[in-house]
Formats: C-alpha cells, sequence, structure tokens
C-alpha cells in the first residue's frame, strides 16, 4: 500500500521521494524536485490509465478502443480517415488498422472507400457505435468528475498550466512546438503576475525556436 508523508506542509508519496533523493545522490549536479516530479508524472499518468471499477471504460470497451469511438463520435459525419485517427490520438498505422479491424468486427464501425483517393479508407460510426459512445459519455463524466474532486478548480488550473508549460519544452527541443497568442482574462489579485510570468515563459520559447531555426539555416548554408 502506498505511503504518504508531509514535507514542510507538502504531500509527497513516501516511496518516490526516497528515490528521487537516491537519483541526485548518484547523478551529480541534479537535484531531487526534478526526479521528483518526474517520478511522480510517470505513476499518475500510470494510476490514470488504469481502469476503475466504476468506469464504464474497461467494462463495455477498452480505453483505446473508446478512443477511436469518441474521435469518430466528434468529427463531422462521425467519420474520419484512418491517417487522420492516428494523428489524432498519436498512435500508429499498424495500430490503428488492429483498433478498426476490433470494431468494426464488433460492428461499431464500418470502413468506407474514399471516392477522391482509393489509397485511403474512412473509418465511420455505425448506430451501435454511436449509442454505445452515447452510453458511456455520462459515466465517463461521472467517474472523472470523482477521480479529480480532490482538486480545487485552481488547482487543476495549475496543473494543466505546468503540464502545458513541460509538454512546450519538450516541442520547442524538437523544433516542434507552436505557442497560440491568447488574451488573458483580468487577472485577480491573488494572480496579477501570472499573465507576466505566462508571457515570459511564452516569449522565451518563442526566443529557443528562433534561434533553432537560425542555427539550423547557418548550417545548411555553412
Amino acid at each position: 500500500m502506498p505511503e504518504f508523508l508531509i514535507e514542510r506542509g507538502l504531500l509527497a508519496e513516501k516511496s518516490v521521494h526516497e528515490l528521487a533523493k537516491w537519483y541526485s545522490e548518484q547523478c551529480p549536479g541534479s537535484d531531487s524536485e526534478t526526479f521528483e516530479a518526474h517520478l511522480m508524472v510517470l505513476r499518475a499518468q500510470v494510476a490514470l490509465a488504469t481502469p476503475r471499477p466504476s468506469s464504464p471504460i474497461g467494462a463495455r470497451v477498452s480505453r483505446a478502443h473508446y478512443n477511436v469511438l469518441r474521435l469518430l463520435y466528434q468529427s463531422d459525419d462521425k467519420r474520419l480517415l484512418m491517417s487522420e485517427i492516428g494523428k489524432g490520438l498519436n498512435v500508429s498505422p499498424t495500430n490503428i488498422t488492429k483498433l478498426v479491424n476490433a470494431l468494426v468486427r464488433a460492428g461499431l464501425a464500418r470502413r468506407v472507400a474514399n471516392a477522391d483517393d482509393k489509397r485511403s479508407t474512412w473509418a465511420e460510426l455505425t448506430e451501435k457505435g454511436t449509442s454505445l459512445v452515447e452510453t458511456v459519455l455520462p459515466g465517463v463524466g461521472r467517474d472523472t468528475q470523482e477521480l479529480w474532486r480532490t482538486l480545487s478548480r485552481q488547482e487543476k488550473r495549475v496543473l494543466v498550466h505546468l503540464l502545458a508549460k513541460l509538454r512546450l519544452h519538450f516541442f520547442t527541443l524538437a523544433g516542434e512546438a507552436r505557442v497560440l497568442e491568447m488574451v488573458a482574462e483580468a487577472p485577480s489579485k491573488a494572480s496579477a503576475s501570472s499573465p507576466t510570468q505566462e508571457s515570459v515563459a511564452l516569449r522565451s520559447a518563442r526566443q529557443r525556436r528562433s534561434m533553432a531555426a537560425a542555427s539550423s539555416r547557418r548550417a545548411r548554408t555553412a
């Protein structure tokens, strides 16, 4: 059973906290907070991906198949090209083919030839597939709300920001990030500094991308 502790008013998972300290001792120049954050994100992802008894995902349909059904349900005419499903779920063409084949066998989806390009195929929801999505959606909503009710709306907003900032950093390093300009809402007194900090972070990301692009151009012309 996982054990948790409170250190300086902050909650931590004991085994992860200790493992992070061990890593920082073994890796000169590193800090335990980095390892602890990394390990906790990985463990949280595993916990979130594990079906809960109260969740309709797992009981009625697997998570992977639900994600395909949900993506089709959201789309115009409830259909997408196989390649679009792969991009939408970040899944390889081979795995998408297997997932769609299983849905077709279950009568939840059908394949439709693409009249404009015979090399590609549409995957389309059937009435049975549409009915299944509409049946499980309320349960998905209730289960998700129950799972996250321990965090306040502000805590969830901060968590989303931090995870987005982390992913932005990953994609920036790979030269794939794109930041959309957004008009910030008027800040409250308690968070008056947030828009400024946000702007600095986004400007920094754009500057890193510009520097990477300039470096790449210099390398090509050298």
